[in-house]
């Protein structure tokens, strides 16, 4: 029987995504053809709390603004912070990571990031 690549990657995003976020509503992405919008919760990652100085977006983009609830957003342009886009038939593919970096210890998590965007 034949497989569809296509599924499975999608489906092991998701499990990805589960195992790193253990409460969905701990992030929110939003995007346009112009911009790309990320609020996260400091509690994203399990058993970590994130100062707003220690997580970046795609290539160190620092948190542009930080909540006193511990909410943290990143807005950026398009085609900043080494976000990749991918033009595919009639969707654009924008794709960046969220990078957590310890202060204190050698401890790292990162995240896949991904929008779809109809033209």
């Amino acid at each position: 029987m034949k497989s569809f690549p296509g599924l499975q990657g999608f489906l092991l995003l998701l499990f990805f995504m589960r195992t790193c976020a253990d409460d969905w509503s701990a992030f929110r992405l939003q995007c346009t053809n112009h911009w790309f919008y990320l609020r996260i919760k400091a509690t994203l990652f399990p058993n970590i709390f994130m100062d707003p100085d220690e997580v970046f977006l795609g290539i160190g983009c620092p948190v542009s603004t930080s909540w006193p609830n511990d909410i943290y957003d990143f807005t950026y342009r398009t085609y900043s912070c080494g976000i990749v886009n991918k033009v595919l038939h009639d969707v654009t593919l924008l794709q960046t990571k969220l990078t957590y970096i310890s202060k204190n210890s050698t401890l790292r998590a990162e995240m896949p990031l991904s929008c779809v965007l109809h033209r």
